[in-house]
């Protein structure tokens, strides 16, 4: 299982208040002091990163809401209004769902994804040539993704496109 980011910063967060505090020599009043400015920042960090999406779809729409309403009221042609009214965003629906409830969901489908591939497998001698691409094309999508992800922590390729870059492309 490759960890989530609220895991992640949690593991950095227990390293830092199991060894980094401890070993501080009691006169290092400065460094107690960013530590507990890097503690109270991962905090943060830990319980706002799993609401970040939903936070901006949110946002999103309450000022959408709001500029068509005024946009009504003054019945605004301000071309600038208008397309942005007309570009497409998120629906409010997106909003509803917590990262972690798609986290799991996620892990359940592909513990019943890599159940029904085990059968489609074993009802041919030499297994299902459709269910062995179909699952080929699907774990190089994951590496991609994976890749690209944590390209920045140095374990994976170098030619690993930026996240963002990535995930534009499933657009």
């Amino acid at each position: 299982m490759i960890p989530t980011v609220t895991q992640q910063l949690e593991a950095i967060r227990r390293r830092l208040t199991e060894t980094v505090v401890p070993a501080l020599p009691e006169s290092a009043h400065f460094a107690h002091e960013q530590v507990l400015l890097i503690d109270a920042t991962l905090g943060s960090l830990i319980e706002c990163h799993e609401h970040e999406y939903r936070y901006a779809v949110v946002e999103y729409q309450d000022y959408r809401t709001t500029l068509t309403e005024f946009a009504q009221m003054i019945a605004s042609d301000e071309r600038e209004v208008i397309d942005i009214l007309n570009e497409d965003g998120p629906s409010a629906t997106e909003a509803a769902t917590p990262l972690h409830v798609i986290t799991e969901k996620t892990r359940r489908m592909k513990v019943l994804t890599e159940q029904l591939y085990q059968q489609l497998s074993g009802r041919r001698a030499g297994g299902d040539s459709s269910a062995t691409a179909l699952m080929a094309s699907l774990a190089a999508r994951q590496v991609e993704r994976e890749s690209s992800w944590f390209r920045q922590a140095g374990f994976t390729r170098d030619d690993a496109m930026p996240i963002g870059a990535l995930l534009e492309g499933y657009r």
